[in-house]
Order: C-alpha cells, then structure tokens, then sequence
C-alpha cells in the first residue's frame, strides 16, 4: 500500500512516542527493583506491590507496571501511592456517541451563523453530500476537499492523569477525513475498554469545511462552537475566561483563548477561504506568500457546579452565577488554522500526567505560545533576507548603484514600505497576544485566590496543593514564551529602523539625482531662453528696417528720389527704436522708462482734473485713493516728517482729499474749540461736554476750500473777522480775530517733539474729515449761530 508524506510523518511520530514510553517503562521497572533489592539488603520490609496499576498503551502491546507502596522512609515525592493518584481528577466523562445520521441532521437543521456559513459553507450549499450513503470521502489519497493533508492528535486522560492517544483498528484502510471522524464520535463508549477517560484532548490541524461541521456537531454540547467559529475567523486575538453570570451554561463552563497572526504559506499548503492571504503562493528571493493563521484552544468543565457566586454589579441581569470545581471531568478543543508544515505534535504525550483539566489546557496553549514564536521568526527571517544587501554590495558598484538610486518602478521604494509596514502589523498582533495573556491570567487565577476563574489554594487540600505548585512552574514556562514573542517584537522593532534608515538614504540618493536632472534642465531651459532673446533681438533689429523699406518700397514713390529721404528716416526710426531697445533691455533702464511712463500719465490725469474743475465740476475718483493715486504717490519724493502739526496735515490731505459735499461743490471745514467756560473753575460736566461740540465757520466773502485752505490762511496771519465758535445751548461770543479767538484744537498743543505734533496733526485731520464728511450743506451766519452737532 502507498503511503503519502503526511501518513508516513504520523506513523514516525507514533513510533517515536511508543520507543519512549517503552524507555520510560522500562527505566521505572528498573527502579522499583533496585528499591526492592536496598530494601532487602539493608533488612527493610521490602516494598508491596499494589493492585493498581499505570499502564502504557502502545501500537502494538499494553505494558502493565504496577506501582510499589513505599515506606515512611520514602519521600510523598517519589512515590505513585493512592495518595498521589487521589491528587489527579478521577470523575470519568459521560458517555457519548454520535452516528452520521445525526451529522446529516445537524447540518440541515441548525441555525447557523454569518460565520458558520463562512467556514461551512462549502458543505451546506452541497446537497449532493447529504444524499450520499457516506458523507467522508471513503477513496484514500489527495481529493477535493483537501481534507487527505488535515492532522489530528485525540488523547484520553485516565485517572492516573496519563494522556493516551487514541489509536482504533480499522477493518480497512479509511480516508484521513472518517479517521478523524471514527475517533471524535464517541467517549466511553466502548464497553471493551477497562480505562475510563476523565478527559478528552482534541487536537486538529487544518480541518476541511466538512471536518468543521463534524465538529461542530460533536462539540456543541460542551463549547459554544459558534462563538469559536466566530472567534477563529475575525482578525484578533482574544482571551474569554469563565463567565459565571451568562445565560448560556456552556459559557460558565468554558475558557476560551485565540490566537491569530501571520504565518509563511509552505509548500502544497493552501490557507482557508476564509483567511486572509496572498494571492501569488509562490515562494521566492523578491516574493515571500504571507497568509493569516489562527488557532482556538478551548477547555470545558462539565458536571454539576461546584459552587455558586452572587453578582454584585448594580446593573446585573444574571444574579446567581455558577462556579466549576477545577478537578471536574474535562475537554480540551484545539482547533489549528496553520496553512504550513509547523506544527508541534509532541506537546502530548503518555509520559505526562495532568492532575485536571485546567493544567492540560495551559499546556496545550503553551505549546500553540510556542508555535508562534516559529512562525513569527520565520516571517521575520524572511523579511531580513528581502532588504539585506547583496553579498557583493561592498565591492560591487553597480549594486550599490542599484540600492541607492530608484529604478523606473519604484521596486526598493515598495518593498521597504511593505517589509516596514508588515513588521509593525507582527508587532501589534504580539501585543495583543501578551494582553490578551495578562489581562485574564492575572496572580489571582495563578495563586488560586480569584473567586470566578480556578478558585482553591494550598490551603484547601493536598490536591489543591500539589495543583498549584504544578501551576508555579507551569506559569514560568508560559511566560517564558511570551519573554520569547516580545523578543521577536523588539527584533521587528530595530529591523523597521533599518529598514527606515535604508529608505531614507534611498529617498536622499533619488532627491539628488533628481536634483542633478532638474539643474541640468535648468540650464537647457537657460540656454533656450538665451537662443529666444537673441532671435527676439535679431527679429526686432530688422523690424524698423523692414517698416522703413516696406514705406519706401511703396509704387506710389518716385523712383527716381535720391537716398537722402531714405537714410534721415531710417535714421530717424531707427536710431530711438533700437536705443529704446537697448535701454528697456536693462533693469536701471526698464525702471527708467516706467518712471516716466507714470509721471506722463499722472501729468495728463491732473490737467484732466483741472479742466474740469474749470467747468465747476470734480469727478469723485478725484478724491478717493486709487491704484492710479498709488502709482502717482510712488513717483514723488517721500514726504518727511512734518515740522508742524499744521504742515503734516496738510500733507495728508494733499495725498487724499476729502470728499465734497453733494449740495455743493466746494467743501467747507467744521473745526472744534473748547467753550470760553471750558477753563474756567466750577464749569460743569454739561459745559465741558457742550464745549467740544463743532459748529460751523467759514472766511467771510470766500469759498471754503476745505481744512487745507483754511489751514494755509491761518499760517498766512489772516486777521479778517469770522463768525463766533458758538456752544450747543444757544449763547456766544462776538466774532473777534485771529489773535483774540479762542484756542482751537492745533492752538492748545504745546510745543513739544515733532513726534507728538505729527500724532496731533494726524488727529485734526481725522476730525476735519469727519466734520467735512458728515455735513451736507455750509450754512453762512454771521454773529451768534446755533451750532450744528453732527457725527
């Protein structure tokens, strides 16, 4: 009979296991004889041989080595008395079996979840499969559901704590798929066997879809298998621990840890559909297939509760929460989603002894903590190898050519991106992994101090006792697995730092080759603009000569003209043309001429406004400030500081004039003075108020010019009378001069640093622009005048 690789593989593996179950055997006779012979020779009672016995089931023979009872002389350490073997979980499983009929109805009548369907789909949209006397593929070899590569390790716990794998001679050879099936379908159920099982390890790697669903039928009673289906295909690692106070038993019984990263597809390796992975599965130097893995480990207590427990949230549905005694019968459920040939087949075997179901199923997790540190590695391996340089990079320098500057498809630029981002996704599914651990396996749960998850000390028996000095050593080893992916974390840590620094000198090396091309087109550009000026030269030299020509060339020229003509209108054309030119070709120059340009155009803008104002009309764009203004201010000189307030009022409303009033084009001038009362001591608030109010004055017999005018006259000594500055309430005084007025705003400013008078100036002119913008019309009075207030 042909064997395929992974038969031969399981069969070497078995016998492996049996040579060293044979070893043990025989090392564990060999010691209770020569106990057996000091005893005697030293004149001690020889060591009694018991009735019960630790077997060691092998493919071919069951070896039976009973155990000696030991005197006091004897260590409790040394010795596997009944004592000791009351120390292991001793309740025996329910008996359970399950037949395809079952598996046929379950398929067709169960609920099944959005993601159920994602792992069994296949099979429940098949309805050819339900019909056929067999569901399981009965030819042996490779078929299509690729169920011939799934792996399977089911182990039986006895009461002396003994993993022993399960191993039923078939009448016939079978598909791996019935193998499988043939040995999860029943518990105790075989009355020919002596040794009854407290536990029950289930272990299967790479189940097809129709396994799953065997699965799921068998195990729904103990585990919430929708729950695992769900857990194993979502992208994250998470941990449930017993939940006393949800509705659903099978939650209070149960634990519940996933583990989900990345893993290298190997060799005939397909991932699920249901996986996230590559598309191309081809391995090679430029290309490593990179798939999502996951894996459930799962343990359920079964039997009455132990105990229970209150809940004391304020918001609790579930008052009463039911607790599991640790040594209860157990299973443990193992489901392996690894497209690879990675897996650890030894984390079972006969020559342990697991005291209940809890210690199996930290094992079993310490193993699968274990696996994903080889897998991780690998990746990481994998992705070294990708960026490391070529072993030729020191002298070679084309392949140091090649690293440092990008090639047209931007490979180095997008293999560092993918290795730098792919490091750091392994390093975010290794933390939530080692929170994941630490935020349910805290010390309550390892000292045995918590009330939900493994409750029991030291101090409540010597089973309990001799558990958690297992479950001492038992943490230590996990941890140490977990010391081992943060240590994988901090290796993808510096290798993204290099792989950082590797893209920075790429990036540096392409900026600056691109830099060298950008200057090299810099300078052609440069070129090109030097052939354009000289042609735009050569063009324009020619252009006066051909306008002279082409005139000359006229038929309605006398042919018989000298060149006298000709050579003073060339000479005329040409001569400014190309100064002209020639100037405008030059900064100094092409500032020159726009200079004057300006200054031409504001010389015709000022006639313009003079002759119309001759017409007794000004246009308001004369008075507001435009780009025109701006330009025609920028052709004078600078105005200095002022050296009176006056003056730097002057000044500026020379640069911006007020507008005129809409009644009358000549504007007038609103000035405020301080009422005579103002200085005077006792004078009222009202008075002082009253005093500041503007009215209105205007030089008798002229038209007011607005603040400037009336500037210039008071600068010029004008002693004529004008009419009084009177106040709000109706009361004057007679119109005086110049020299008897009243101090008006400038007049009271004292003779300080031309700095202040400047910011007095700036305000009066504030004021007269105001008092001239907001009054519509001058009213003319001669005398006492009531004064106008308005702002």
């Amino acid at each position: 009979m042909a064997l395929d690789a992974a038969t031969a593989r399981e069969m070497i593996q078995k016998l492996a296991e049996d040579r060293a179950t044979y070893l043990d055997t025989l090392s564990r006779a060999h010691d209770v004889l020569a106990k057996a012979l000091t005893a005697s020779a030293t004149g001690k009672s020889p060591p009694q041989l018991t009735s019960d016995a630790v077997r060691r089931n092998t493919l071919t023979s069951v070896l039976e080595i009973e155990s000696l009872k030991k005197s006091s002389t004897f260590s409790p350490d040394d010795s596997d008395t009944d004592d000791n073997e009351s120390l292991f979980a001793q309740e025996p499983l329910l008996k359970e079996l399950y037949d395809e009929d079952g598996l046929r109805r379950h398929l067709r009548g169960f609920n099944w979840t959005p993601s159920d369907r994602e792992i069994v789909g296949s099979v429940l949209d098949n309805k050819q499969l339900l019909q056929r006397s067999s569901i399981f593929p009965v030819t042996l070899g490779p078929v299509d559901d690729r169920s011939h590569l799934s792996h399977y390790s089911i182990f039986d716990v006895g009461k002396d704590g003994a993993p022993l794998q399960i191993q039923r001679a078939d009448e016939k050879p079978v598909s791996r798929a019935q193998a499988i099936w043939n040995n999860i379908k029943s518990i105790n159920a075989d009355v020919s066997r002596t040794r009854e099982a407290v536990g029950r390890i289930t272990i299967v790697r790479e189940p097809s879809p129709l396994l799953f669903a065997a699965l799921h039928y068998t195990m729904t009673p103990h585990f919430d298998m929708d729950e695992i289906f769900r857990m194993l295909a979502e992208d994250k690692t998470r941990a449930e621990a017993h939940r006393p106070f949800s509705p659903d038993h099978r939650h209070q019984r149960t634990f519940v840890f996933t583990l989900d990263f990345y893993t290298i597809i190997g060799d005939e390796c397909q991932p699920m559909t249901w996986q996230k992975s590559d598309e191309d599965h081809g391995s090679s130097t430029t290309h490593i297939p990179i798939s999502r893995c996951s894996s459930v480990v799962a343990l359920s207590l079964t039997g009455q509760p132990a105990r229970q427990v209150k809940n004391k949230a304020r918001r609790a549905v579930q008052k009463i929460g039911q607790i599991f005694d640790p040594f209860a019968p157990w299973h443990v459920l193992s489901l392996q989603s690894y497209p690879d040939w990675k897996h650890s087949i030894d984390a079972h075997n006969s020559t342990r002894h697991y005291v209940n179901g809890p210690e199996a199923f930290l094992i079993t997790l310490r193993a699968e903590f274990k696996d994903a540190q080889k897998r991780l590695l690998e990746v990481y391996n994998r992705i070294s190898d990708l960026v490391r340089m070529p072993s030729n990079f020191m002298f070679n320098e084309a392949a140091r050519d090649k690293l440092l500057f990008e090639d047209e498809n931007f490979t180095f630029s997008r293999r560092y991106f993918w290795a730098h981002q792919s490091l750091g996704i392994m390093n975010e599914d290794i933390q939530e992994m080692s929170l994941s651990y630490r935020k349910v396996f805290t010390d309550s749960v390892w000292d045995g101090s918590s009330k939900l998850v493994w409750p029991g000390d030291e101090s409540v028996s010597s089973r309990y006792a001799n558990w958690r000095k297992r479950m001492r050593k038992l943490r230590e080893d996990i941890e140490s697995e977990l010391q081992g992916l943060e240590n994988i974390a901090a290796m993808n840590s510096d290798k993204m730092k290099e792989i950082k620094g590797l893209r920075d000198n790429l990036f540096s090396g392409t900026s600056v080759l691109e830099s060298r091309r950008s200057v090299d087109q810099a300078m052609i550009t440069v070129q090109q603009g030097h052939n354009i000026k000289l042609l735009t030269l050569v063009t324009i030299f020619f252009l006066p000569l051909t306008f002279v020509t082409s005139v000359f060339g006229m038929t309605n020229m006398n042919p018989d003209e000298g060149f006298l003509h000709f050579g003073i209108v060339t000479t005329v054309i040409c001569v400014p043309t190309y100064f002209l030119i020639g100037s405008l070709n030059t900064t100094s120059g092409a500032h020159f001429w726009r200079k004057k340009t300006q200054q031409f155009f504001a010389a015709i803008g000022e006639a313009f406004v003079k002759v119309l104002a001759f017409f007794g009309y000004r246009p308001q764009w004369a008075n507001r400030p435009s780009s025109f203004h701006s330009d025609l201010s920028n052709t004078r000189p600078l105005q200095r500081r002022s050296q009176s307030a006056r003056e730097g009022m002057a000044a500026r409303d020379y640069i911006s004039p007020p507008p005129t009033s809409p009644t009358n084009t000549a504007p007038f001038n609103r000035r405020p003075t301080l009422s005579p009362n103002a200085n005077k001591e006792g004078s009222s608030q009202n008075d002082l108020h009253n005093s500041a109010t503007p009215t209105t004055t205007q030089f008798e017999g002229e038209q007011d010019n607005g603040p400037t005018h009336l500037i210039r006259k008071l600068d010029q000594g004008d002693h004529r009378k004008t009419s009084s500055w009177g106040s709000s309430n109706g009361h004057g005084i007679a119109a005086t001069d110049r020299s008897t007025r009243h101090p008006t705003f400038l007049d009271r400013i004292p003779e300080v640093d031309n700095a202040r008078k400047d910011e007095a100036a700036e305000g009066e002119g504030w004021i007269s622009r105001v008092l001239t913008w907001g009054s519509g019309s001058t009213k003319k009075k001669k005398g006492f005048g009531k004064a106008e207030r308005e702002v």
